[in-house]
Formats: structure tokens, sequence, C-alpha cells
């Protein structure tokens, strides 16, 4: 794809819309500061890999991942693939905190951590509860957001979910030079032609 006015020749279309979301959306200075001061702060300042999990009222729009499962299976493929057997810190991003004592459970010598061991969005996140909350829960659920979004971002490896538009954010936030083999859907899409 080209757009020989901005300088784009011969782009692939995925890795143009990369140079878009650069062109365009930009996080807060101090935003994006703190989001990496939190991360660092959980030691993801080295190689880890992230799991993105959606629940909350995401049930209402279509069927979700209830077991941490299938991300077990397809971590121990990406620690395989990706970190030579050795298992790197975990990074849950989630809108249920619950999971995070499922995913400690099920595999209980291996270190997760989340923005949930600083936060409590124990139920999901529900949209329709937005409009009750206080400026401090909305800012602090935003922090949260936007640190989960940089650390799944710059993850060596990240497990998405198709059925958020979050992981597609993410996907085109990932670095130019992430290859397509650095993720995978713990629920591929449904949808006929995409190249993912």
């Amino acid at each position: 794809m080209s757009i020989p006015q901005l300088g784009y020749t011969d782009v692939e279309r995925v890795s143009l819309k990369k140079h878009f979301l650069r062109r365009m959306f930009r996080i807060n200075a101090d935003v994006r500061d703190r989001a990496c001061h939190r991360l660092a702060s959980q030691g993801l300042d080295d190689e880890y890999m992230a799991l993105s999990v959606r629940r909350g009222d995401k049930v209402t729009e279509t069927s979700i991942l209830d077991t941490v499962d299938p991300y077990i299976r397809l971590a121990e493929e990406g620690i395989k693939s990706h970190f030579g057997g050795q298992v790197p810190t975990m990074f849950v991003a989630t809108d249920d905190c619950s999971v995070m004592q499922e995913f400690r459970d099920a595999r209980p010598d291996w270190k997760f951590v989340s923005e949930c061991d600083n936060a409590s969005e124990a139920n999901g996140f529900v949209y329709k509860e937005m409009k009750l909350w206080s400026d401090e829960q909305t800012d602090a659920h935003f922090n949260k957001f936007i640190a989960e979004m940089i650390g799944m971002a710059t993850a060596k490896y990240w497990i998405g979910v198709a059925t958020t538009n979050v992981s597609y954010w993410v996907y085109f936030m990932r670095s130019l030079q992430a290859t397509d083999d650095s993720f995978i859907w713990a629920d591929p899409p449904r949808v006929p032609g995409l190249p993912w």
C-alpha cells in the first residue's frame, strides 16, 4: 500500500496502521511516565510475557474464555519458542482481577504480576457502571488501563484476546519490529479473511 504524499511507498498494510497509530495517538507524557514506573516496579524492565484476559460485561456480547487453561497452554508454547524454555515473568492485563488467583493456582511456580495487585476490579469491567464512578475511580481505572496497554505492547511475547478492541490497539502499538510470531490470540477471531 502506498501513500506517497506522506512518504509511504509499498508499505505492508498492517505496518502502515502501526505507522499511523504513532502519528495520531500519543499517551500524555505524565500518564505514560507514571505507567512505565508502575510496570518497572513490578519487575517488567526485562523480557516478559503478557496475557490479556477480558471478562466483565463482555459475556453479554460474546462467549468468553471462562478458564485460564488456554492461556497456560499458549504460554507454555511461547516459553519454548521465545524464552528458551525459561519461564519469564507473566504480566496479566485484565478487567477481572479474580483471574490472578486462578493463574497462581494453575501454575504456583510461575511469577504472575498485574496491575490488579494494586487495584480491585474483582467483577470485571462493566461499561454501564462508569457513569457511577467518582473522578478518583475514573483516574485509577484509566491509569491501570494505560499501564496495561503499555505492558502488553512492550512484552516480548503477548497472548491477546480477539473479543476486545483493546487487543487491536495493543497490536498496533507494538514495536514496528515486532513480528507476528511474537503474539497469539487466545480466542482466534471468527472473521474470515483476517490476516491473524
